[in-house]
């Protein structure tokens, strides 16, 4: 049986270590343009200097070798679920099962016309932009204004994260509403002191209309910067789906079994539950789904039917990084803030890269 693994997502990664442990029989072969797999949760603690970037990220030939799962590297550019093709920039191939965990991508919203703007997902571009600025910084000293667009958790964490990598550069968050509009009041106002007192200036209900440059264009003003950073929300990979059903943003509607056909299982943010149409793109809901995937993935394989479902969790718990080794937690309707967040958060995440 071929079973075809495309993308090299946190849902594969889990797929890999499982076959590491418990080798199946089954020709698997994996899909991807990318070697590492980065893991967003340590991102910050890398971009502060905390973690190297062999520490947030998985070799991902190196555990297909060790899974018995023949690595390609190439550019997935469609999946055809009726002829049961998926067409790479280089090859065709065939399959009986697919596996589909592609993430995705920044939502481009307004015109860029930019070398020096960077699109956080992927997340490699995140790491060439730290390395760049790097490099930018010991030349020129810590003058420079660094834009973080939109005002979500994923903004919020990565203007954090550079303030604790550059102490004297000038750091700006530009939301078109307010901050973390998905966290309760008590964690909002604690972060936004935060963000107060470690210097970042926020722009709340300033709607950007362009980038040019190195200027930043909204309504209300036009602003110089270093590097600016886009976290306006995201949309599906740049693959073509064909004979699925898919959302407006390229993410492929599935079951709360993870099913997009019969022989098609997807996961993670290219998924869109179709029992749960407005669940966030959050990756506290990918890690509860990869175990699902791979439970289920098996039992395609062997042609069992009696699937495992899969229920998002009504309340969870959101860590941002702070810098210097704390955090602050948003569960429910409480707060929390200090080291003791920041060690539990490095003891999970250290734990979710163990292979």
């Amino acid at each position: 049986m071929k079973v075809l693994l495309a993308g090299g997502g946190h849902g594969h990664i889990n797929v890999l270590k499982n076959l590491i442990k418990n080798p199946v029989d089954a020709d698997f072969t994996l899909v991807t343009d990318f070697k590492r797999q980065y893991y967003s949760g340590m991102l910050p603690g890398f971009i502060e200097g905390i973690y190297t970037e062999d520490e947030i990220s998985f070799n991902v030939p190196d555990l297909c070798k060790r899974a018995g799962v023949k690595y390609v590297e190439d550019k997935i550019l469609s999946i055809d679920q009726d002829a049961k093709k998926l067409y790479s920039e280089n090859a065709v191939y065939d399959y009986d099962i697919i596996s589909i965990n592609l993430g995705s991508l920044s939502n481009i919203i307004f015109p860029i016309e930019s070398d020096h703007v960077c699109l956080v997902k992927p997340i490699s571009e995140v790491v060439k932009a730290k390395e760049e600025l790097d490099q930018y910084f010991k030349a020129h000293g810590q003058s420079g204004r660094l834009i973080f667009i939109g005002g979500g958790a994923s903004g919020v964490e990565l203007a954090l994260a550079f303030r604790a990598a550059y102490k004297d550069v000038d750091i700006e968050i530009i939301t078109a509403h307010d901050i973390l509009e998905n966290f309760n009041d008590r964690a909002k106002r604690k972060l936004e002191k935060i963000l107060k007192d470690k210097n970042i200036f926020i722009r709340k209900n300033e709607r950007v209309e362009k980038i040019k440059d190195q200027m930043v264009f909204t309504d209300k003003g036009t602003y110089d910067f270093t590097q600016a950073f886009i976290t306006t929300g995201f949309r599906g990979p740049d693959v073509k789906f064909e004979n699925f059903h898919t959302t407006d943003k390229n993410y492929l509607w599935v079951s709360d079994s993870l099913l997009a056909g019969d022989d098609a299982l997807v996961m993670g943010d290219t998924a869109t539950l179709r029992a749960y149409p407005d669940l966030n793109k959050a990756g506290v809901f990918a890690i509860r789904e990869a175990p699902i995937l791979y439970t289920n993935l098996i039992k395609a394989i062997e042609n069992k039917r009696c699937f495992e479902t899969y229920t998002p969790q009504t309340k969870y718990l959101q860590i941002i990084n702070c810098g210097d080794k704390k955090a602050a937690a948003n569960y429910g309707g409480l707060a929390f803030y200090g080291r003791i967040m920041w060690n539990l958060k490095d003891k999970i995440d250290r734990k979710y890269m163990e292979v």
